[in-house]
């Protein structure tokens, strides 16, 4: 009978197990080579994002027009009867509070300067007597009755004379020079602002039951965009919303405002109702009459996946993000882009939820390395 030798035994042992031991190194070195990690240098320079999930913005397109903020506009309307003398601005300009706009002669403004003016000496003339007539009491010269009735001449004297002071101050606050033509009343600016509208001329006649004003200044610093909006986009537009606008002059600025104010009445003629957009225009770069591109922001119904647009990364006809797990999981997802918006995406997924984290800045360099796994 044959009988194995222990050290031949022995020696299929050994060799069975170094067999083994190999086999299992170069499964770990084949899965090694599978798998990649970010590097440290790499990883410092990613920027990480979470995908979001929100109502998909969308844009409802008008044209309308810029024009001053009707809450931020005077109407400088004639208040006497005259002869327009000289006019010291025109359309566009700037003016300070107070400044002259225009000079008026004017016999009705005569009228009123020489009624101050008698006012204002029969205010001296009793205020006079009164003084006389308190010494006179106090030496005991004169009686309490002639106290009293001094007193109250000097108090109605005083009483018709700030009531043409009151007048005065309507016309300008001051007395003007007169001539033999009349008075001179000087129209002043009661705002800081631009003359957006100029109705009158040097040599024109002025009746103060006119309608037509003869200056609109307005505060630019603010401005209205008005349009008109279809019966059929009215559900589109709310009180508060927000506007993207560009113009003909500026086609690469954006300014951004908001929706103030809705009509609730459709014209109709046009079956359109009116909205007015407040805009903000501290340079004064926006001037009423410019053409204006208006871009009304709304959600639409139901919620999508949102990721910045700089994440979406784009390789043989399809969009790619790089999913992110930890340093050494990460991978690639194909993704669909149902529509952009401003910095954003709203994409479609099956595989990914919201909450992932995905690379928004540097993944090319992730996305390189993988593909080439």
């Amino acid at each position: 009978m044959n009988k194995f030798n222990p050290i031949f035994l022995f020696a299929i042992l050994i060799t069975a197990t170094l067999l083994s031991s190999c086999e299992k190194a170069m499964t770990e070195s084949t899965e090694n080579l599978n798998e990649f990690c970010i590097p440290d240098s790499l990883l410092k320079n990613l920027t990480l994002d979470t995908i979001k999930s929100d109502f998909v913005i969308s844009t409802l397109k008008l044209a309308g027009k810029i024009t001053f903020n009707e809450d931020k506009v005077i109407k400088v309307f004639p208040i006497v009867s005259g002869h327009i003398a000289d006019v010291k601005v025109t359309l566009g300009d700037y003016v300070k509070k107070g400044q002259v706009l225009a000079e008026v002669r004017s016999s009705e403004m005569a009228n009123y300067s020489n009624d101050y003016k008698i006012a204002e000496s029969q205010l001296a003339i009793a205020k006079k007597n009164l003084d006389v007539t308190s010494e006179l009491k106090n030496s005991g010269v004169s009686s309490e009755k002639d106290y009293l009735n001094a007193e109250s001449e000097y108090q109605q004297a005083l009483s018709l004379f700030n009531k043409e002071t009151e007048i005065i101050k309507i016309y300008g606050n001051e007395i003007h020079k007169s001539d033999s033509s009349g008075t001179v009343y000087m129209i002043k600016s009661p705002i800081d602002g631009f003359i957006v509208e100029k109705n009158v001329n040097s040599g024109m006649n002025l009746r103060a039951d006119e309608t037509n004003s003869l200056f609109t200044i307005s505060d630019l610093t603010e401005v209205w965009a008005i349009a008109n909006v279809y019966e059929t986009d009215i559900s589109k537009i709310k009180t508060g919303s927000d506007v993207e606008i560009t113009t003909l002059s500026y086609p690469e600025k954006i300014f951004k405002g908001k929706v103030e104010r809705i009509s609730n009445i459709l014209n109709p003629e046009t079956n359109a109702m009116t909205v007015k957009i407040h805009l903000v225009n501290a340079d004064y770069t926006l001037k009423p009459g410019m053409f204006a591109n208006i871009s009304v922001l709304f959600p639409e119904e139901g919620k999508m996946l949102e990721v910045p647009s700089n994440a979406i990364l784009f390789d043989d006809n399809k969009n790619y993000v790089v999913l992110f797990h930890k340093r050494c999981d990460v991978d690639l997802q194909e993704v669909n882009i149902a529509k952009t918006f401003n910095n954003f995406s709203y994409i479609q997924s099956d595989s990914l939820h919201e909450g992932d984290l995905i690379v928004e800045r540097n993944g090319l360099f992730v996305f390189t390395a993988l593909k080439k796994l």
